[in-house]
């Protein structure tokens, strides 16, 4: 049975489909083709680790990749997933991409209005969706994998530093992966990854994206890849780019978070004084 040795697991809204493309990008990896988010240790456990197991090679073709791994944001955010890890991939290592969390919650705020048909203001979605603000919560949701993982097993990027300094982050994952940093596709540090924007047809939009769901809870990945590829998106993502958070809601919301930034940089080890910068 094949299973990833490593996988990537948040923030949300945080680089991660950046990450993807990165690694996808390597000829020394291998990750799912068919749905870029598995989701099997949050939202689909309870259908088994073979269902899991037919996202990845089998045995006979494992052998030519160095590195298998699968990419869900969400499992960093999600209690119940590391204890579910530990039990099928006791010796997985992690990917975590952290981003200054006012920041943060702004792009999911974004990528709402984009999929979602968010109506709201910044303000009175972050007031009244309290997950929002808790997936900010870095040090919480650490503690809980470093409960069943030594520390040494993740490579913790920081957002703002790969974005500024892109090189260095491929450096770094080709030497947590044991991999050549110069197979990677530099082309791809040229794009920008899910830009939030504000979008034609929002309301079709969010029932395309729904269907899209729902297709792939019934396993029905080739039909959604399907109508994905078909130039649909382009449809709708010609909306005018959603305006930057204003400052002072940023810095109040920072000023929430100091706590838990604190406490991160001492589970960490890392200076996280770039959050705190205007």
């Amino acid at each position: 049975m094949t299973l990833p040795n490593f996988l990537g697991i948040g923030a949300m809204r945080s680089g991660t489909t950046w990450l993807d493309k990165i690694l996808r990008s390597h000829p020394d990896i291998y990750l799912p083709e068919r749905r870029k988010e598995v989701h099997f240790f949050d939202q689909y456990y309870e259908r088994g680790i073979n269902w899991y197991q037919a996202f990845f090679p089998s045995s006979a073709q494992a052998y030519t990749y160095q590195n298998i791994g699968e990419i869900t944001p969400k499992y960093l955010y999600a209690p119940q997933v590391p204890n579910r890890i530990r039990e099928h991939l006791p010796n997985c290592r992690f990917i975590v991409i952290l981003r200054n969390p006012a920041d943060r919650a702004y792009s999911q705020y974004g990528f709402s209005v984009k999929n979602f048909d968010e109506s709201r203001t910044f303000q009175e979605y972050f007031n009244q969706e309290s997950e929002v603000f808790m997936r900010g919560l870095y040090s919480q949701q650490l503690k809980r994998y470093l409960q069943y993982f030594p520390l040494e097993k993740f490579l913790i990027l920081i957002y703002e530093h790969t974005v500024n300094y892109p090189e260095q982050a491929l450096n770094q994952l080709a030497n947590f992966l044991g991999i050549d940093a110069n197979k990677f596709d530099r082309n791809i540090l040229k794009q920008r990854a899910n830009p939030s924007r504000k979008v034609r047809f929002s309301r079709a939009r969010a029932l395309a994206i729904r269907f899209g769901a729902f297709l792939q809870s019934k396993d029905l990945d080739w039909l959604w890849n399907v109508v994905k590829n078909s130039g649909m998106r382009r449809i709708f993502e010609q909306g005018d780019a959603l305006p930057s958070i204003n400052p002072s809601v940023r810095t109040e919301l920072i000023s929430k978070y100091e706590l838990d930034i604190t406490l991160l940089e001492d589970l960490i080890g890392m200076d996280l004084s770039v959050w705190r910068k205007g």
